[in-house]
């Protein structure tokens, strides 16, 4: 047989090209498991919520707090059917005695129900309050007032919010060893609580007492091919992944970062939580769910942090509508001149159901919009809050009789239909505040083959959502429970955490690469051999319940 050559890939699809094959690593053993799981409970996040709960004075805890976290992890590397704190205790008394010591249990360690809830309730209070990045100063205050002085500039003091220690704790699962790039997906998926809903009023009948699960709420969640449109009590998790550049080498499909909140509300608000904890990120792709909020709670904050926004346009924010000049028009979005003929205004996006084939013809028309579209002149002016914008004529891309110079360009370019020595803004300037239509802005035209291409990579969080819920885990109702959103988002921050570790491990292995965690662990590389099958796309039948 011949021999693989060292860092040759596995093909990824059949010889037919129809389907895609999925390599199985082997199981990672329990030695792997607790290696990993200490790792990631040693982790300066997870030490944080830690210090923030150990106490220097009064009786000693059972078991250390850092060995509990190493042991919640554990249990979750081990892809539970569902996640209880009563299935951590059973993990860790299968567990070997070197085993538990490796996670920070001292030696004859009598594992016990009681003091595991103790400890997963000390890390969900710290995790409540956040932690603090502490001050480089001593703090003084007005002996009068008692108010707190300012703090010198320069002073690294911050509080941490839920969303940054819970983005804190997913992305400890991902050694420094790899690159995440600076473009992220955010979509959110329902977590279903697993308490009944009951009435907030107060009386004797048992069906009117509160829900055992007060930060619950009521929400409704889309219908899929597996249910229909329905209501649902419980939470909403806004979880980001990363996405590659549009024509750029596939990543695995990793959590980068999770905001959980009640039923269905802030989502502008949970986006945002997540890009302020990872920082380095430049473009986010959202759909409507996002990018329908008011201006001043999504688009304008994204760009004051200097971040572009891929999206999709809601029927509310499509049309044609004037533009700053005469001559110019606002159409889905972006300023085109008016010279754009009046059969390429109005157009209709390809539907779900389109072949690719219709699809790539329905966008061929908006191409057609590229000609006539303002481009930016130089970069958005911040200290004016404003951008300079040149006319398709002046730009290049256009031939019109009102702009001479254009007019000697090649014959391969449209020919606006303008009256010489008419007001059209074809070679004309112009500057646009950034307030006018902030929220239905991008940088790429609504429906041409560039945001398309741009805008497909958001199906990368959609998938790692189905792997959550159906493939590889089942977070569905009845896999948490727990009680309370910060309960609730301790849970779901270290399921991310361990299946970034098990998608990191597959994804590499498959391509004869070695897995991160292996190369910062100092393990020998795996040269077991992987299981494989096949799955071909097929057309899925709508619900008919």
């Amino acid at each position: 047989m011949k021999a693989r050559r060292a860092g040759q890939s596995r093909p990824l699809m059949s010889s037919t090209g129809l389907s895609r094959i999925i390599y199985k690593p082997p199981p990672l053993t329990s030695a792997q498991k607790v290696r990993r799981a200490r790792a990631w409970a040693e982790s300066d996040v997870v030490s944080r919520l830690v210090t923030a709960r150990t106490h220097n004075v009064g009786r000693h805890r059972a078991y250390p707090l850092d060995a509990i976290a190493a042991g919640i992890f554990l249990h979750a590397l081990s892809s539970p059917t569902a996640f209880t704190l009563a299935g951590v205790t059973r993990t860790l008394l299968s567990a070997s005695p070197s085993d538990r010591f490796a996670l920070g249990f001292p030696p004859r360690t009598v594992i016990r129900y009681r003091p595991i809830l103790s400890g997963f309730h000390a890390l969900e209070d710290a995790l409540g309050v956040g932690f603090l990045v502490p001050h480089d100063h001593e703090l003084t205050a007005d002996p009068e007032t008692g108010e707190v002085d300012e703090c010198p500039e320069g002073c690294p003091f911050a509080p941490a919010s839920l969303d940054e220690v819970a983005t804190g704790l997913v992305q400890a699962s991902i050694p420094s060893t790899w690159t995440p790039p600076s473009v992220v997906a955010i979509d959110g998926t329902d977590v279903e609580s697993a308490y009944r809903a009951r009435t907030a009023n107060t009386g004797t009948d048992a069906g009117d007492r509160p829900a055992a699960d007060p930060d619950a709420r009521w929400a409704k969640r889309t219908g899929t091919d597996r249910r229909p449109n329905e209501l649902y009590f419980g939470y909403e998790a806004h979880i980001a992944t990363y996405a590659p550049e549009p024509a750029g080498e596939p990543l695995p499909q990793l959590a980068a970062g999770l905001a959980m909140r009640p039923g269905v509300k802030d989502r502008a608000g949970a986006a945002l939580g997540i890009l302020d904890a990872l920082r380095h990120v430049k473009e986010v792709l959202l759909d409507r769910g996002y990018t329908t909020s008011r201006a001043e709670k999504l688009a304008r904050p994204l760009r004051e942090r200097g971040i572009a926004v891929t999206m999709d346009l809601h029927s509310t924010q499509r049309g044609v509508r004037p533009g700053p000049i005469t001559g110019s028009l606002w159409i889905d979005g972006a300023l085109y001149s008016d010279a754009l003929p009046d059969p390429l205004r109005q157009l209709e996006p390809p539907k779900i159901g389109d072949t690719a084939t219709q699809k790539a013809r329905a966008r061929e028309l908006f191409d057609k919009r590229e000609a006539y579209r303002f481009t930016a002149l130089a970069r958005r002016r911040d200290e004016l809050g404003s951008q300079r914008w040149k006319g398709p004529a002046l730009a290049g891309h256009l031939r019109c009789p009102n702009t001479p110079a254009s007019m000697r360009l090649g014959r391969h370019l449209p020919t606006a239909q303008c009256l010489r020595g008419g007001n059209c803004a074809c070679g004309k300037t112009v500057t646009v505040r950034d307030t006018d239509l902030e929220r239905d802005r991008q940088p790429l035209p609504w429906q041409s083959t560039r945001w398309a291409l741009s805008f497909n990579r958001r199906s990368l969080i959609e998938g790692l959502n189905a792997q959550l819920r159906y493939q590889v885990r089942n977070v569905n109702r009845g896999y948490f429970r727990v009680a309370g959103l910060v309960a609730t988002t301790l849970l779901m921050a270290v399921t991310l955490a361990a299946h970034n570790i098990e998608r990191l491990r597959g994804w590499h292995l498959a391509r004869h690469q070695p897995d991160p965690w292996q190369v910062k662990l100092g393990e020998e590389p795996s040269d077991e051999p992987m299981d494989r099958h096949t799955w071909t796309k097929g057309r899925r039948r709508p619900y008919r319940g």
